[in-house]
């Protein structure tokens, strides 16, 4: 059984992905497009936005062709579909926890946002050629924003981070997008230490050896570490990166992971790994699960399963999904 907002896309070239995603969510494109119209400060966001294309194009014209090419399939223009793919990035907010356990098999990631926006993320497993991501998935962006699998045999959960430093550069949606396609979170550390961005997330990568790492990065600034689960994440700065600290834990990052850190243990069943996730005993924004909570991934590396909730199916609970595409080598 799979959601009913499950969907998959073979595609020949980054162009022809965004392409058929365009086709595919070109409803959800036009709808959002023109109701942010209405707002006093979409023509503001257009013209910031348009500073980043730049340096994006730049370093990463691949994904821009793929943004392009969603453009193209969904029948808008490319600078209004350029606005939504940045998502916060013109604004401060902060979401998600996500959390790493039996020894790197078991990875959990809730996606946070608002309930009005559960309606615009789905189950996406696409394909270019012979390489494959499957990924909780944000209509009207690149992906790679939330958390993904690889082909390559990585996981990488995204944990939105607010700072202080801010620049004109690689928008982070650029930098997440890239990064989920990742072989070597090593190598790609060093590229991202020599790229101009304009805001930084937390990247959390595992591999199928059970080797964990984390990036943590502002506009300037980054920290690779290799982490020892039991690990957490969620919106504040774990390094010393947290002088570019700009959070006031107004949705309650502090205190889901301090939450999460003492309720997880070494070694966990599923059951007990979600029942974590669905914790909301404090009723707020300061549950692991709160009425923000939109979506949620449990991956066990150890078995190749994915397991996958969506508020807009809630009913369905939890449904599997083999990620047997998996190079297991």
């Amino acid at each position: 059984m799979f959601h009913t907002n499950y969907f998959e896309i073979q595609a020949n070239s980054y162009y022809d992905l965004g392409l058929k995603e365009g086709q595919l969510f070109k409803q959800s494109a036009i709808e959002l497009i023109n109701k942010k119209k209405q707002h006093k400060s979409w023509d503001i966001k257009l013209e910031k936005s348009k500073r980043l294309i730049g340096p994006a194009e730049k370093a990463f014209s691949h994904l821009v062709e793929e943004l392009k090419g969603y453009a193209k399939g969904a029948k808008v223009l490319f600078s209004d579909l350029w606005v939504l793919s940045l998502e916060d990035e013109l604004s401060k907010t902060d979401r998600c926890t996500t959390v790493v356990t039996n020894s790197g098999k078991l990875i959990a990631h809730n996606e946070d946002w608002n309930a009005d926006s559960k309606d615009a993320i789905c189950v996406l497993k696409k394909s270019i050629k012979d390489f494959t991501i499957l990924e909780l998935f944000y209509y009207n962006t690149l992906g790679g924003n939330s958390i993904s699998i690889n082909s390559h045999g990585f996981v990488q959960a995204v944990n939105t981070l607010v700072h202080s430093d801010r620049q004109i550069g690689i928008p982070r949606n650029v930098i997440a997008r890239w990064l989920s396609e990742t072989k070597s979170p090593q190598q790609d550390f060093n590229k991202l230490s020599t790229l101009q961005r304009s805001a930084g997330y937390s990247h959390t990568f595992i591999n199928l050896q059970s080797k964990i790492w984390n990036i943590e990065s502002t506009a300037s600034r980054q920290i690779l570490l290799d982490v020892t689960p039991p690990f957490v994440h969620t919106n504040h700065y774990l390094t010393e990166l947290k002088k570019f600290e700009n959070n006031n834990n107004l949705r309650g990052s502090m205190d889901r992971y301090e939450f999460a850190h003492s309720s997880l243990r070494k070694s966990m069943s599923l059951t007990d790994l979600q029942k974590l996730m669905s914790n909301n005993s404090k009723k707020t924004r300061t549950s692991v699960f709160n009425k923000g909570t939109i979506a949620r991934m449990i991956v066990n590396l150890e078995k190749f399963i994915a397991y996958i909730w969506l508020l807009r199916e809630s009913k369905k609970g939890w449904i599997k999904y083999n990620i047997d595409f998996l190079n297991r080598r």
